[in-house]
């Protein structure tokens, strides 16, 4: 790790304004960049001195021996202005500035934990629970005494037995707090999903946020460096990782790495594996909605996941129809797969759930993870030409695809197969909730 690159541009919002410039020396936790209207502070991840200041990133040549202290933030009136302090943002991916999202309270309301690790091979937010349960649930009271919340329900697979065990102990005398136990299967940790399957039992909109339940959902890390940011006065430097692949010869290996340094090269986390196999792309994040990526791309406060997955096969030329899920890849992913497979995009199909935003292209499902069929878009795919059926659909989805597709004599390929065949893990087609990992 010689040298760490960290984007101006950690949340939703505008990039910061960098405070250092060439040649300065820094210190782990020191502020380097405030920001320019929405968006967190951002402070080094390494003591080093600053080799690059763009108006989009900071590259710092990190020192090689490294100290354990950090610059504290400072002072605050209040635990959420220390959130604020810290630049915490929601580490599951999208990234809001969590001192923005809790300084509007929810009077009387419901806070939602999301430890549900939607994504399969993601195991990050799981192995923080086992090292530092207690810590985490001082976190929940202190976001819940922030936004006035009159109880909290942490969302969460059964199937994390050991996690499930550590929570329901760490919340033992605390009568506002509950366990949420969600089914294995995607997209259980999606927000609307978290509320509808509640005690609430209430199905938000597409267009709305969960305020409109008078509800917040937040991220279980978040919840962790917010405690972190009270107790300790710790900026946020780091962020847990999964990383994943053939990263042992042909052995399939899903690693956590917990707290590396925010701006860390993705090329450098991977020397850790001298032995890994051959690969087809490398996914930042997980394997439904994550990105491709490359050696040189650096971690992020809202990266999940490194995943190495297997080589491509080469569908020499076929004709594929593309079936996007709002829960899932988009189509542009689904055209970087199906070109990467060289294969020719006949058509492209929206799940029947999908409310698709015309001005920005992404979509949201009226129902995440219960599916309504899709009969009508698989034929209507077969009938532009495909020979072969591109999916990245949810559990449900992809169940309901399986009772088409194979009587149509059309096969399936799903978006996460090559980085589910990485893991060992077996491939979405059709699925139970208890074999789908």
């Amino acid at each position: 790790m010689s040298l760490i690159k960290l984007s101006l541009k950690q949340s939703v919002g505008a990039f910061d304004n960098p405070t250092v410039k060439v040649g300065d020396k820094v210190k782990r936790g020191q502020l380097i960049a405030v920001p320019n209207g929405l968006g967190v502070n951002l402070h080094s991840s390494v003591d080093g001195i600053i080799k690059e200041v763009t108006d989009q990133y900071i590259e710092i040549t990190a020192d090689q021996k490294q100290s354990s202290d950090f610059v504290k933030i400072p002072d605050t009136a209040s635990n959420l202005e220390a959130i604020t302090e810290a630049g915490v943002v929601g580490c599951g991916g999208a990234g809001f500035p969590a001192g923005a999202k809790y300084a509007r309270p929810i009077p009387d309301g419901h806070l939602f934990i999301n430890a549900a690790e939607c994504e399969p091979v993601l195991r990050h937010n799981i192995a923080r629970i086992i090292t530092d349960a207690e810590k985490i649930v001082r976190g929940i009271e202190y976001i819940k005494d922030i936004v006035g919340a009159k109880d909290v329900q942490i969302a969460i697979k059964r199937k994390n037995t050991n996690a499930v065990a550590l929570l329901e102990e760490a919340i033992r005398g605390h009568d506002d707090i509950s366990l949420e136990l969600m089914l294995n299967r995607y997209p259980e940790g999606e927000e609307r999903a978290i509320i509808r399957d509640s005690n609430l039992h209430k199905l938000l909109k597409t267009d709305e946020l969960p305020y409109a339940a008078n509800a917040i959902v937040t991220n279980l890390e978040t919840v962790f460096r917010a405690a972190e940011a009270i107790e300790d006065r710790k900026p946020v430097m780091t962020k847990d990782i999964t990383v994943a692949g053939r990263l042992n010869g042909d052995n399939e290996v899903i690693d956590v790495k917990l707290d590396v340094p925010i701006g860390t090269l993705v090329g450098d986390i991977l020397t850790d594996y001298p032995k890994m196999a051959e690969y087809g792309e490398l996914i930042l994040g997980g394997p439904f909605t994550g990105s491709r990526t490359d050696l040189t791309q650096p971690i992020s406060k809202t990266a999940g996941g490194v995943i190495a997955t297997i080589p491509f096969p080469s569908l020499k030329g076929k004709k594929v129809g593309l079936l996007a899920c709002a829960c899932g890849a988009t189509p542009e992913r689904m055209k970087e797969l199906a070109a990467s497979m060289d294969a020719e995009v006949v058509g492209i199909e929206w799940c029947k759930n999908a409310v698709v935003d015309e001005k920005t292209g992404r979509a949201k499902c009226i129902n995440p993870g219960i599916c309504p069929g899709q009969a009508e878009k698989i034929l209507k795919l077969r009938a532009d030409g495909a020979e072969e059926l591109m999916v990245g659909n949810c559990t449900d989805c992809t169940n309901t695809v399986m009772g088409v597709a194979p009587k149509l004599k059309l096969p399936v390929i799903h978006t996460t197969d090559f980085a589910r065949r990485a893991t060992g893990m077996r491939i979405m087609r059709y699925m139970l909730p208890e074999n789908d990992q």
